[in-house]
């Protein structure tokens, strides 16, 4: 269903068009005349109107792409956040540049941060902290990040949200939305896709991660999940200095899960990483059901020092229920073992279909596209054969969950993460032997029994709360009565002898007045012959017909009843 949208809304959307449609003109013409001799002629007067020393190399494609959406703001820096994240699907050059997009963001100015500290934690900075760094440690498309110290001693970094992001990002979303749904009305490909609803489910994720104590609540989860892992942690949070817009965390020292010559140099086990990188995510996502959604090396760090995992930027997470875990291990299985046509079952069997699906058509699809990465030798890897498979879904008018799309999106970031720690490796392999490990770790009699009793236990709630209580019903019946739609079911069956009687017995009732008015009316009108005269007599005479009448009608009343009372007639007869 669409948000509804106030006339603020509008006009702030709007305005942002405006500023949307200004950077896209201006890079899209330097990208469009800069190849040509115009854009020859520009460098030269730049050289020759600035007295340049040494001619500047021109800027690449990629190079601009990745500028124009820093300046567009977090939304479109978000999406192309994402699109990084399928590096394996980009040329080099873009992958690079994509990457840039994870942390090479310009920071906001001190002053925000001074400010948005006093209206979130009442207070200067260096007044709440024992120490603040004014240089951003960090800067990300929503945030930035400054190290401090508490009055206790802990080295902490302090997430501070970018001023008015959430404006900006409503209003970006709102635009994208209109242009989809504007797109939906003329494209056929837009409405079977329902272009509308993944951007609108985009704007929603971006929004909820807006909220910094829905970070520090996933942060806290994830942490009580992976105690069983010593070798991974989750920075711990600090609540005092947490609200929707700062969050205070652990500070971790440490570099990138990928940064395989630093992780050499320092003599870590490499292997081990791998490993532990596994289970964890492999807990997270297939026992556990509440994984990091975003898992690329930048959110995963190792202390050089400690050798120890941390997991960072928990913003976005996703949730699986036991039959979708279930289906993701299956998965994993089927890849392993080259089954080309046990994938495509169950990719299948995860879909939903938003057309027509013609399943002769898709096997013979999926077998050709799919299959090639799945044989043995072949050097084709999981994402890979994931990417086709999903390719081949939406081309046949089917598409996943989008949890079980998240889900499937760390496992291609889990694999690009191990890839690069052990290049021999297969993911499928390593992932499903830590599935058995864990499997056997877990479920145990104890918690099938906890699992049983929760599952009862809400089943329970949810039957309670679907009853509704006698003054809720009543009033109900009450709300219907009064708007003319008051519906009552009777079953008559019984009560059609009784209204016979009934109405029998009413007529015989009319039948007994009528004739005693006109009994009295007899005796009343016979007074009148005291009167003498020629209306004395008539009124006389009119009175004894009238008893003479009423007389008769009354006798024939009489003999039929002693004949229905004689006779033991029809109870049911009506009079």
């Amino acid at each position: 269903m669409a948000t509804q949208r106030s006339t603020v809304d509008q006009v702030r959307e709007t305005l942002r068009l405006q500023q949307v449609y200004n950077v896209f003109m201006r890079y899209g013409m330097d990208l469009l005349f800069d190849r040509t001799i115009l854009g020859d002629f520009r460098r030269s007067m730049q050289r020759w109107v600035y007295d340049i020393p040494h001619p500047l190399d021109a800027l690449s494609v990629p190079v601009k792409i990745r500028l124009m959406l820093q300046e567009l703001g977090p939304t479109y820096v978000k999406m192309g956040q994402i699109v990084s994240s399928r590096a394996d699907v980009l040329p080099p050059d873009w992958a690079e540049e994509m990457d840039k997009l994870q942390s090479d963001v310009p920071p906001f100015p001190y002053e925000d941060v001074v400010e948005i500290l006093q209206d979130e934690l009442k207070d200067r900075p260096e007044e709440i902290f024992a120490t603040f760094e004014v240089e951003p440690f960090a800067a990300a498309s929503t945030a930035q990040v400054h190290k401090a110290t508490l009055h206790t001693g802990e080295e902490v970094v302090v997430k501070v949200q970018r001023p008015h992001i959430k404006t900006q990002v409503k209003a970006d979303v709102g635009i994208m939305t209109n242009a989809s749904r504007a797109l939906e009305r003329r494209a056929l490909w837009a409405r079977e896709n329902d272009l509308s609803g993944v951007l609108e489910e985009f704007g929603a994720n971006i929004l909820q991660e807006l909220d910094y104590t829905s970070e520090a609540w996933n942060a806290r989860q994830i942490s009580r999940n992976m105690a069983s892992i010593p070798t991974v942690r989750i920075p711990e949070v600090y609540g005092d200095y947490t609200t929707t817009r700062v969050l205070t965390m652990e500070f971790v020292r440490g570099v990138k899960v990928n940064n395989v010559e630093a992780l050499s140099e320092a003599g870590l086990d490499r292997d081990a990483l791998a490993e532990a990188v596994m289970r964890s995510l492999v807990k997270q996502l297939l026992i556990d059901g509440f994984f990091h959604a975003d898992p690329h090396p930048g959110n995963v760090l190792i202390n050089l020092d400690t050798g120890m995992i941390y997991y960072i930027d928990l913003g976005m997470v996703g949730e699986l229920d036991f039959m979708q875990r279930v289906n993701l291990i299956q998965l994993l299985m089927v890849v392993q073992q080259h089954d080309s046509r046990g994938l495509a079952q169950v990719m299948l069997s995860l879909s939903k279909p938003f057309k027509k699906v013609d399943e002769r058509n898709y096997y013979r699809t999926f077998d050709r596209r799919v299959g090639r990465y799945l044989e043995p030798g072949s050097g084709g890897g999981f994402g890979q054969a994931v990417n086709a498979a999903l390719g081949t879904l939406t081309d046949n008018g089917m598409r996943l969950d989008p949890e079980l799309t998240l889900a499937l999106k760390s496992l291609m970031q889990l694999e690009a993460i191990t890839s690069a720690l052990l290049p021999d490796k297969s993911v499928t392999e390593m992932a499903n032997k830590h599935i058995r490990e864990l499997a056997a770790q877990e479920i145990t009699t104890e918690r099938i029994k906890q699992a049983v009793v929760k599952e009862a236990t809400g089943t329970a709630r949810e039957l309670a709360r679907r009853m509704p209580s006698l003054q809720e019903a009543t009033l109900g019946w009450l709300d219907q009565y009064q708007k003319g739609r008051f519906t009552l079911e009777v079953d008559t069956s019984d009560l059609s002898k009784e209204l016979g009687r009934v109405r029998g017995m009413a007529r015989f009732g009319v039948l007994a007045l009528l004739l005693a008015g006109m009994l009295i009316g007899s005796a009343f009108a016979s007074s009148f012959s005291a009167l003498g005269g020629d209306f004395g007599n008539l009124m006389s005479r009119v009175a004894f017909g009238g008893y003479l009448f009423s007389m008769l009608i009354a006798a024939i009343m009489v003999v039929y009843l002693l004949l229905k009372i004689i006779g033991g007639g029809d109870e049911d007869e009506e009079f």
